[in-house]
Formats: C-alpha cells, sequence, structure tokens
C-alpha cells in the first residue's frame, strides 16, 4: 500500500515538474534557443518517464502471469486426485463388478475434496456437490457417463479451456461399442 502511494506522489511531482518546466519556457523565457533546451529536457525526462512506466507495467504482467500459472498447477494437482479416484472406480468395477470404491478411490477422492475446498471456485465446487448427488441418487450406466462427462466440463473450465458441447469426454476410456450405445442414448 505504501509502495503504492509513494509511486503516485512521485508520478504527480514528476507531472507537476513537468508542467512547471513548460509552462515557465513558454510564458517567462524569451530566448528562443533556451525555451529548445528546456522543451528537449522535458521530452526526455518524458521519454524516460514512458519507459520506466512501460517497463513497470511488464513487470506487474508478468507477475499476475506467474501468479496465474502457479493457482492452475496447483488446480492441476487437486484435479489429478479426482482422475485418479475416477479411473480407479472404473478399474475396480470392471475388475469386481461391484459399484463400490476401493480403498484407493476413497482416499483419492477426500484429497480431491480436500483440494477443491482450497483451490476450486464456487461454479465448480457447486457441480461436484450436484455430480456427487446424483451419483448417490443414480445407479443408471448412461445417466451416470453423461453426469461425469457435464463434470469433467466443469474440470476443463476451471482450467482455462474452452468447452463444447460437441465432445463427449467421457467417450475417450469407452469403447468402440460403448461409445456406439452411448451415442444413440443421446
Amino acid at each position: 500500500m505504501i509502495k503504492n502511494l509513494l509511486q503516485y506522489v512521485w508520478m504527480v511531482f514528476l507531472f507537476a515538474l513537468l508542467i512547471g518546466l513548460l509552462i515557465w519556457a513558454i510564458w517567462y523565457i524569451d530566448d528562443t534557443k533556451t525555451k529548445i533546451s528546456i522543451f528537449s529536457i522535458v521530452v526526455v525526462i518524458l521519454a524516460a518517464f514512458t519507459s520506466v512506466l512501460t517497463v513497470s507495467i511488464n513487470n506487474k504482467n508478468a507477475k499476475q502471469r506467474e501468479y496465474d500459472l502457479l493457482i492452475v498447477k496447483e488446480k492441476q494437482k487437486v484435479f489429478e486426485h479426482f482422475y485418479n479416484a475416477f479411473f480407479e472406480s472404473l478399474s475396480h468395477s470392471k475388475k469386481k463388478g461391484s459399484a463400490t470404491l476401493s480403498k484407493k478411490a476413497v482416499d483419492e477422492m477426500m484429497n480431491f475434496k480436500r483440494g477443491l475446498m482450497n483451490w476450486g471456485s464456487e461454479s465448480l465446487i457447486k457441480a461436484f456437490i450436484e455430480y456427487e448427488n446424483k451419483m448417490v441418487q443414480n445407479n443408471e450406466t448412461f445417466t451416470l457417463l453423461k453426469d461425469g462427462d457435464e463434470f469433467l466440463k466443469e474440470i476443463r473450465k476451471e482450467m482455462g479451456y474452452e468447452v463444447s458441447n460437441n465432445v463427449n469426454l467421457i467417450s475417450i476410456i469407452l469403447t468402440s461399442e460403448a461409445r456406439q450405445e452411448l451415442i444413440t442414448n443421446k
């Protein structure tokens, strides 16, 4: 806060100094060579001020990009827990033939929930709660896949990707026969 205040005070002081020099040169100095010298000093100061301001703005933007990148990396770590739980539950259901979650999938899901509280946006948290409620309420495979696809798209939105309804993300993990069945059930 103090740093910003000092920057504004310095900018106002510099601006007032330049305006003062210009007014002094225009109205109070009669010699043309002296006026030209003062105008050239003002131009040099303005050029220096502009370059310093440009560097300052670029540094601020670079810091913001770096900060945004760190947040995205942390979100990726959190979302990896969801993917681990999701694929572990799919693998477990194929092996065991039941819809129960393995201990590893439960642990990963708890890690995801913990991370979601810290790094997830409100819309993603809301989407996850809706997804989890739908998972508990519904056992129909097609509906579960559709709901999973919607939540995966929400995760992709959170990561900054564009999401359209043209792609079904769940179809990546399905066999070609299951993809055809999913397409015909739409």
